[in-house]
């Protein structure tokens, strides 16, 4: 599926829900929010999983977002 503004990913309800799997956290059908101060929750409706994180590292750039990703990749396994 194509022509989203953002990788793998369409907007709705304020949150973001996964079209593709780019990542190896992408679930098609999860969605969630992701915040620039380090939090994150996403439900995987087929998976019956929900993921939440809370963090004190700020998203200040590429490599800040380390953490989230490993947290997301051990949600989905």
């Amino acid at each position: 599926m194509g022509g989203f503004f953002l990788d793998g990913q369409g907007w709705g309800f304020g949150g973001g829900v996964d079209t593709e799997v780019l990542n190896p956290w992408n679930v098609i059908g999860r969605y969630g929010w992701v915040g620039g101060t380090g939090t994150a929750t996403y439900v995987d409706p087929r998976g019956g999983v929900v993921s939440v994180i809370l963090t004190q590292v700020e998203l200040g750039g590429a490599d800040s977002a380390g953490v989230l990703e490993s947290f997301w990749t051990a949600a989905a396994s």
